[in-house]
């Protein structure tokens, strides 16, 4: 090979390899551009927030729907986007604070939602006190199961009708009755089903409620002063993992 065949070659190798790593470059930022969030829709608060809306605000709204237990898809979680998951969560928590359902968030949507929040990730000291603990929050209507100071599980509750308050405070499981029944009807009156029912206070439990997974959230509708689920397989999941004595704490 000749010096002259040589340099041509090596120059050549050079451009190919700048080609290249233009190619890739260009290529990168085409994947990157594909999925930036719209920065000019959401970066400041704007309501009526609805589908499609992206942005910084919208983040912080599904952080909220997050902390309250609501379920945001990977795709609308990381485009911050307005997308199915979120209104479905929305509409969810619109039926949970009485709100009209209309999966799109206007100023009392917001509010409610933020307040329900509050500060999120945060808990009660009470909460992060033992290896695991009942975190029991009225003014979010959920129970978080948290374990070794991590929130493993959300699930939303409700609680005693005015005059028959569910207690606030810190207890303890004294009892776990898996199909556990009651004799509020009275005792001519057919128990009613209170199943995986772990008692804390007194004859106040956690408990699955038919009723409540019949109904749902309605204005006036509550317990006797009860933890209601509604939903079964959480319940009996959450009986499973509770050991006597675990630590719960009910506040607002």
């Amino acid at each position: 090979m000749t010096p002259l065949l040589g340099r041509a070659l090596a120059a050549g190798a050079v451009l190919a390899m700048s080609i290249s790593l233009l190619t890739g470059t260009a290529g990168a930022a085409q994947r990157q551009e594909r999925y930036q969030p719209d920065a000019g829709t959401q970066n400041s608060l704007q309501l009526p927030m609805k589908a499609n809306d992206q942005g910084s605000y919208v983040r912080r709204l599904q952080e909220r729907l997050e902390w309250l237990g609501y379920d945001i898809s990977w795709r609308d979680h990381t485009l911050r986007r307005f997308g199915k998951s979120t209104k479905r969560a929305v509409t969810a928590a619109q039926d949970k604070f009485y709100l009209k359902e209309n999966g799109a968030v206007d100023r009392n949507t917001w509010n409610r939602i933020d307040a329900a929040a509050g500060e999120v990730g945060a808990l009660p000291r009470q909460c992060r006190s033992e290896a695991k603990t009942l975190c029991i929050d009225k003014s979010a209507k959920v129970i978080r199961y948290v374990n070794n100071g991590k929130v493993v599980k959300t699930i939303d509750v409700r609680f005693g009708v005015p005059g028959l308050d569910t207690p606030s405070g810190t207890f303890r499981v004294w009892l776990k009755w898996a199909d556990a029944t009651s004799g509020i009807n009275g005792p001519d009156q057919p128990r009613a089903p209170m199943p995986w029912a772990l008692f804390f206070a007194g004859d106040v439990a956690v408990h699955y409620s038919p009723t409540f997974a019949n109904s749902g959230y309605y204005p006036g509708g509550g317990s006797h002063g009860c933890v209601n689920v509604a939903d079964l397989a959480a319940v009996r999941w959450l009986f499973y993992q509770i050991p006597m004595g675990t630590l719960v704490h009910v506040y607002r």
